[in-house]
């Protein structure tokens, strides 16, 4: 189900984001509204929903920090004064008497998510703080990360569109050294481009996450070095592009550069990070639930596989809709250029 879940979004993103097929005209309001319409969703999801975990969750991280206070999505019984956990109905404990929030007052039928703390055994909890009364949806509560998690609807999505963008300015190279017709050139270099702002978003996000999570900014960590490499490897793209100035060579270069650019970037991205020890999930020494499309990532629950979906969806337009204007645009200068030169 995660994998139809996660690559239904990117495969779908990607078959709307040719229409209308063979023009690179002004998308159509339909296809723009539905791109505002996933990112403003992914907002909402990726944000909004209370992070939320279980009573295992609980016993687990207080046995690495006492004190740490998990959110859990839990159902209180004000007849026995327990709480039933929501996910796991056969987990019941009660409440100490050292509780800081009286549940009284409390609905006794309602799901709550709340603050809670190990109180001296796994039957006996600490309720600390009321976060949410019958939320909606919650996201899972992932040990170590909590609301940092919440990057990864941004984050990873940047740096699956940056693959699947370089993987475009392949073909469209292909095509080009097939059939030596211009206009694919600019659509392979618009790929390229775009793919590129992707990256370096994705390594700032990344960057970002890490300062709060491992302490600093930059940690050379496998995939922070895979992708910086791969940023100097289409950097050398561009320069070769502002370097030749015969439009046809430029091309026929590009194109070749292209190919051969694009074989490392899986190797990059998906290989290297995973075959050697880092900070990162998903690296060789990692225990927990390791990248998305893991069978190590059975914890991930399917709300959060849906709001990822959506995610991988809204960026993947987004990157459809920024490559159709590069290239709406560059055809423009190429044509006032060849008025003004009389061609």
């Amino acid at each position: 189900m995660k994998y139809a879940l996660m690559l239904g979004g990117v495969l779908l993103g990607v078959v709307l984001g040719f229409l209308p097929r063979g023009s690179w005209k002004q998308k159509p309001l339909w296809w723009r509204f539905v791109t505002v319409a996933a990112v403003v969703l992914t907002i909402i999801f990726g944000i909004m929903p209370p992070i939320a975990g279980n009573m295992r969750d609980v016993v687990t991280q207080s046995r690495i920090d006492s004190t740490k206070v998990v959110p859990a999505l839990v159902r209180w019984d004000s007849s026995t004064g327990t709480l039933t956990d929501a996910r796991a109905t056969n987990i019941v404990v009660g409440v100490s008497d050292s509780s800081r929030i009286p549940l009284a007052d409390m609905p006794a039928s309602v799901d709550l998510v709340l603050g809670l703390r190990r109180a001296g055994s796994d039957a006996m909890v600490d309720v600390v703080s009321v976060i949410e009364v019958d939320p909606a949806i919650t996201l899972p509560y992932i040990i170590g990360l909590e609301e940092r998690a919440r990057i990864i609807f941004f984050h990873v999505p940047m740096s699956w569109v940056a693959i699947i963008a370089y993987l475009i300015s392949m073909v469209f190279a292909i095509r080009y050294i097939r059939s030596r017709q211009i206009e694919l050139d600019e659509v392979s270099a618009s790929a390229a481009s775009v793919g590129t702002l992707f990256t370096i978003l994705a390594t700032v996000t990344g960057s970002v996450w890490a300062k709060f999570n491992w302490g600093s900014f930059w940690n050379w960590d496998p995939r922070e070095s895979s992708i910086f490499i791969l940023l100097l490897i289409y950097a050398a793209y561009f320069l070769l592009r502002s370097a030749i100035e015969d439009p046809e060579k430029r091309a026929r270069l590009s194109a070749v550069y292209s190919v051969i650019a694009f074989l490392t970037a899986p190797f990059l991205m998906f290989i290297l990070p995973r075959l050697v020890p880092g900070l990162h999930p998903g690296s060789a020494d990692d225990t927990n639930a390791g990248p998305l499309l893991s069978p190590k990532s059975s914890d991930i629950n399917l709300t959060k596989q849906i709001v990822f979906g959506l995610a991988l969806f809204a960026f993947t337009m987004v990157y459809f809709w920024l490559m159709n204007l590069h290239v709406r645009i560059t055809r423009l200068t190429r044509q006032r250029s060849q008025t003004e030169n009389g061609i």
